[in-house]
């Protein structure tokens, strides 16, 4: 990686790329790049992002300093998205929300689940950070800023909880106690251990409780039943039904 970084920077010195980010960083807009054929483009985009969170950090610490790369379709979002992570391998992909209404067709939890934990960290976190997105998906409903914060409550290891109380809050909040979980949105309980599979997270917690503290918090296969990984924290997402939904994607930004 530290290759990489030193190629990045010499290309972003190079004539003509130095003077277009000094138009950006003059906020001379708009800054065209014309001639560059497509399986470049993504390396162009690494090459702009590294020299421009450098030199925003520098001047306004804590800044949003989120880079938005917006593409004509989800096809060429996800071929740009694929090569970005070459050269920056933490960029963000947000899929496009799936059209409710459509008839017999449910909406893919995953694709739901990504947007919510991307949301989520765009609200916790102010960058440097790179998101690739479609220009369609601008326009598409998305959770009022603050609200999944709000909504998030974090369980840390050795910490004291009362599990009856932690187990009515769940039930309150929507989730769905059963025999064993199977899909997002669902929690279960045998003696002191408690299954739960949050609306945003990628894989389901097991957490262990001891009298009223958290023993062990651990992500584990819901096909295997088996553990995966350990885990200081984690973070539930309660009232995801009751999200507030009347931003926009571009709000975001």
């Amino acid at each position: 990686m530290e290759k990489s970084a030193e190629l990045l920077e010499r290309v972003a010195a190079s004539e003509p790329i130095a003077s277009k980010l000094d138009a950006i960083q003059r906020a001379q807009w708009p800054v065209r790049f014309s001639h560059v054929i497509q399986p470049a483009q993504s390396f162009l985009a690494a090459v702009l992002a590294n020299a421009y969170h450098g030199r925003r950090l520098d001047k306004q610490q804590g800044a949003d300093s989120t880079i938005w790369i917006l593409c004509l379709s989800v096809h060429s979002q996800e071929v740009f998205y694929e090569s970005l992570l070459n050269w920056q391998p933490n960029a963000l992909f947000l899929p496009e929300a799936e059209l409710s209404g459509i008839e017999n067709v449910l909406p893919d939890p995953e694709i739901a689940a990504e947007r919510l934990a991307l949301f989520l960290q765009i609200e916790r976190d102010p960058g440097p950070r790179i998101i690739v997105a479609t220009r369609a998906g601008l326009d598409q409903a998305a959770p009022k800023r603050g609200s999944l914060e709000s909504a998030v409550v974090q369980l840390r290891r050795g910490a004291t909880t009362k599990m009856e109380e932690f187990l009515e809050r769940l039930a309150a909040s929507g989730y769905e106690r059963v025999s064993q979980i199977t899909t997002r949105g669902q929690f279960a309980v045998r003696g002191g251990i408690v299954d739960l599979y949050s609306w945003h997270a990628p894989l389901p917690f097991r957490l262990e409780f001891f009298g009223d503290q958290i023993e062990s918090l651990r992500e584990f296969d819901i096909d295997t039943q088996t553990s995966v990984h350990d885990l200081r924290s984690i973070d539930i997402l309660l009232n995801h039904g009751e999200a507030d939904q009347s931003c926009f994607v571009r709000d975001y930004i």
